[in-house]
């Protein structure tokens, strides 16, 4: 079993690298990094939300052996391309044995910016990610971190904007969804019932933690064990056995 894993928007997906011990043997962590960030970071930022989902379709089905199970994780912009990359997946004759869609309240993008992000000065940029719990302070209270993370999490909600604009965002898929959100996470805002249920063919869960927009990183172990037990799970219908 392969777990693509996405990033949030500012965010690199090395984040997931961790995971790796976290996990069974069976499970392989597979960090998708967008451009402009990480091990990617001497790639241009991508132009529009197309050029991102062809990157990631190319790299998941490089990632993926003929046979492999696979299942996605995503987090706030990383579970809006998740969503994305199963269609396209599915397009392809490939198809996820769940996706995990975490610290999204809604499958479509609100806007929570008072303007596109590349209209915002850093400042109005900056009061505009209240909404996710503001940066970081490692980040806020150093002027050369915030000089390298700004125009990254500018290119992200850029993006987020040009795939509301672009996609049809309510497309189901075939595959089972979870989705995970924070019990204080301002920025996911409840869908209205029924819309997520809408967006998958083989059923919905919904997991709620304590903890805001980053409530992953307070209960990780929860989570880890979730996936554990959801892909475990999918594998056993499909036949694999597992000892102890």
């Amino acid at each position: 079993m392969k777990l693509l894993c996405l990033p949030h928007a500012g965010g690199t997906a090395s984040r997931y690298h961790r995971w790796t011990s976290l996990v069974p043997p069976y499970i392989d962590i597979v960090p998708l990094e967008l451009d402009g960030r990480g091990d990617r970071m001497s790639q241009g930022f991508y132009a529009s939300f197309a050029e991102a989902l062809d990157d990631l379709t190319r790299r998941a089905v490089t990632a993926l052996e003929p046979g492999d199970s696979f299942a996605i994780f995503g987090h706030s912009m990383g579970a809006y391309l998740g969503l994305e990359l199963e269609r396209r997946l599915e397009s392809l004759g490939l198809r996820a044995d769940r996706l995990f869609l975490s610290g999204r309240g809604t499958p479509d993008y609100r806007h929570v910016l008072s303007r596109p992000a590349r209209e915002l000065s850093d400042q109005e940029l900056i009061a505009g990610l209240d909404a996710y719990g503001g940066l970081p302070d490692a980040i806020a209270r150093h002027e050369l971190m915030r000089t390298l993370f700004l125009p990254i999490i500018r290119a992200d909600f850029h993006l987020l904007e040009d795939g509301a604009r672009s996609i049809d965002e309510y497309v189901p898929v075939r595959s089972p969804l979870t989705i995970l959100n924070g019990k204080d996470d301002a920025s996911a805002q409840q869908a209205p019932p029924g819309v997520w249920e809408a967006l998958s063919t083989s059923g919905v869960e919904f997991q709620s933690y304590a903890g805001g927009h980053f409530f992953v990183d307070e209960n990780l172990q929860s989570i880890i064990e979730l996936i554990v037990e959801k892909t475990k799970r999918g594998l056993e219908k499909d036949g694999v056995s597992f000892q102890g």
